[in-house]
């Protein structure tokens, strides 16, 4: 069962971190951070950076299964992989203005019309896997 929580999470992860290697932060490969100047932004980063934002999912989903809330769970993971995509992209928002809104860097910066809806089909479809019910031996 762990292993499937594990799977989530890095199919979490995978997707977000290849949507922002064709995103904002995919063009900033080898240069420095807008905030962070002297910290070079590279893959194996932007890899951590996405297996730490997403950790939530995992969790959430394993308390969703726990208390049995498998109906319930797709809208909040949805909700944690979009915020996991708002702190990966928000070291790079200074460089594109400062008088954002607050949903706005999100929306500009890094939602994708095709990305977007086929790395959410997999952490849906990963999420499903998950919280489907185990196969009897």
């Amino acid at each position: 069962m762990i292993l499937r929580f594990a799977a989530l999470w890095l199919t979490a992860a995978a997707a977000l971190w290849l949507h922002a290697l064709l995103g904002i932060p995919g063009d900033y490969l080898g240069r420095g951070f807008p905030l962070y100047p002297g910290i070079q932004v590279t893959r194996t980063e932007l890899a951590v950076t996405a297996l730490a934002a997403t950790l939530p999912i995992p969790l959430f989903a394993a308390l969703a299964r726990r208390f049995h809330l498998r109906r319930l769970v797709l809208p909040p993971i949805v909700l944690f992989w979009l915020w996991a995509a708002s702190v990966m992209i928000h070291p790079f928002v200074i460089d594109f203005g400062t008088t954002w809104s607050g949903t706005e860097p999100l929306r500009a910066l890094f939602l994708h019309p095709l990305h977007t809806p086929l790395a959410l089909l997999a952490l849906l479809a990963a999420t499903a896997l998950t919280l489907g019910p185990a196969r009897r031996k």
